[in-house]
């Protein structure tokens, strides 16, 4: 039998297809072929149960249309400055990141209250909206709330729809590989909210 990668669902059904060709072969050995038809059984099953990888937090932020502008900005953002800026591409060892991502929408119906901002000032804006947290994301989501990386308190009422039944719906979020991301229809004051005492 020829050798062939075990990495796709096309190499399984290669051996598949050479094991059909031997078993028709008066002259195989019929040990041999149900050695090699159990591994493309194990092959093909594997091809087809491959977990997917999933992407970073940046990766998703590249692909929502509806948070362009949170991205853009983000990108904008140095790594020196007052606030230590999160790597949205890195993976986290026991932690994970949270990221409350404004639509475009919130951010326009923010801009009378944020265009006078200055450089530092929005920059704290922005880093506010992100959390690293060494909770599970159910733990997340029963919480009230959670100390952003400006270490300010943010309200999880942002991720919870409550309908006029008082029912609760938490958002479902965007998952990556280091975190979570949240859409949410509002941009976050820093001066509105509470410092964490450490």
């Amino acid at each position: 039998f020829q050798v062939l990668p075990a990495d796709s669902e096309a190499s399984a059904r290669q051996i598949m297809d050479q094991v059909g060709e031997a078993a028709r072969d008066p002259r195989g050995q019929a040990a041999v072929a149900s050695v090699a038809v159990l591994a493309a059984s194990f092959l093909y099953w594997r091809a087809k149960n491959k977990p997917n990888q999933l992407p970073t937090i940046q990766q998703l932020l590249d692909e929502e249309p509806e948070l362009t502008y949170f991205r853009g900005e983000w990108q904008k953002l140095t790594d020196e400055g007052q606030w230590d800026k999160p790597n949205l591409d890195r993976k986290l060892e026991q932690s994970m990141l949270v990221v409350l991502a404004p639509t475009n929408r919130s951010f326009q119906l923010a801009s009378p209250k944020t265009q006078k901002m200055d450089r530092g000032a929005w920059r704290k804006l922005l880093i506010t909206h992100v959390a690293q947290t060494t909770l599970s994301q159910e733990e997340l989501e029963a919480r009230a709330s959670v100390v952003s990386c400006t270490n300010l308190i943010v309200p999880l009422s942002l991720i919870k729809d409550t309908y006029s039944d008082e029912t609760v719906q938490v958002r479902r979020p965007l998952q990556a590989n280091n975190g979570l991301i949240y859409v949410v229809d509002e941009v976050l004051l820093p001066e509105r909210l509470s410092i964490a005492v450490a």
